[in-house]
């Protein structure tokens, strides 16, 4: 089958990242409908030009997104002061900022204010090169994250939503708590900044190309698959909270019947196949809690449902008996 023959439907927004990641880790192509990719939200890609931008100071592209991100007194007139200087220079934005920094007196475009300004930006980039190698990416990356005053520039932007400010900065705490179980996978021998880096390029590129033959997966919200079919649905986090979801409940007095309808929607977007999968357990701010799989499940005639249960956790003991057992065999010539 293509790419583009699968669905793969959530409840919420906020259940995006992790499937993408996934997808990320098996270069599977996908497209998201009736959101915003969370690689593609503006508060994540501000802090992944930060990374880029400090790993490889040349990169005009992501400069440009930063240099006044959170605002730092670099306005319009003095990109195009920069833009022109490295357009003339045939270099980079970076190096035509160096030389402006050098400069002195009446030969400098700048004011003094303005040079102070880029001072700071520079001495921000240069002093945080300490991402680049050894261990703590994660923690590194939070610690650059406070030090630009993230969270005081959502509250300005968004000064009059402070849910929305704050539904921002817990998605870069999903993408540094991300970061975090990337580093600490056993499997991962090269954790560094330009590994991260090279991981996520696709996710944080706007300009994916389609494969021709094979397609993307659709990825998209219970909301946004109305009208449309697949011959395989994947529902992922079909759990008491989500499907139905917690804060329609709530605003319903406890009916649930709207999500029962959503719910209905979601299975019936199937043509031949429909997969339903629940969490043991899911992170909820900075706890991990236990979740039930949906009473819906239990609306569904059971001669329609083949169960698979979650493969058990291997114990300490089952796993020297087996390595014991691998010693044998492999002394076995």
């Amino acid at each position: 089958m293509k790419y583009d023959q699968f669905g793969v439907l959530m409840r919420a927004n906020t259940q995006s990242r992790a499937i993408e990641e996934a997808f990320l880790e098996s270069n599977i192509p996908y497209t998201m409908s009736g959101g915003t990719s969370f690689f593609q939200r503006k508060e994540i890609k501000d802090v992944i030009s930060y990374l880029r931008v400090i790993a490889n100071h040349n990169d005009d592209v992501n400069l440009l997104r930063i240099i006044n991100t959170p605002r730092r007194g670099i306005g319009r007139g003095t990109i195009e002061i920069i833009s022109n200087a490295a357009r003339d220079m045939d270099a980079s934005l970076w190096t035509a900022i160096d030389t402006i920094l050098k400069m002195e007196g009446e030969n400098c475009p700048v004011s003094e204010k303005i040079k102070a300004d880029l001072e700071s930006f520079v001495s921000l980039i240069e002093n945080n090169t300490a991402l680049i190698g050894g261990k703590n990416l994660a923690k590194k990356t939070r610690a650059l994250v406070e030090e630009i005053n993230y969270w005081d520039y959502l509250i300005t932007e968004y000064s009059k939503n402070e849910k929305a400010a704050r539904f921002k900065y817990l998605n870069i705490e999903s993408l540094i708590h991300s970061m975090e179980t990337w580093e600490n996978n056993p499997d991962n021998y090269d954790a560094n900044l330009y590994t991260y880096l090279n991981r996520i390029t696709l996710l944080s590129r706007d300009d994916l190309d389609e494969e021709e033959d094979k397609g993307k997966v659709n990825l998209m919200t219970i909301h946004a698959s109305k009208g449309l079919e697949f011959p395989v649905v994947f529902i992922a986090g079909v759990e008491e909270g989500l499907i139905p979801h917690a804060r329609s409940v709530e605003e319903n007095n406890g009916d649930v019947e709207e999500e029962r309808r959503l719910f209905y929607v979601a299975i019936t977007r199937a043509q031949q196949k429909l997969f339903l999968s629940s969490c043991l357990k899911r992170r909820k701010m900075q706890n991990v809690v236990d979740c039930e799989p949906s009473r819906f499940l239990d609306e569904i005639p059971a001669n329609l449902v083949e169960y698979h249960e979650p493969p058990k956790e291997q114990s300490p003991s089952d796993a020297l008996a087996f390595l014991e057992q691998m010693r044998k065999n492999l002394g076995k010539k």
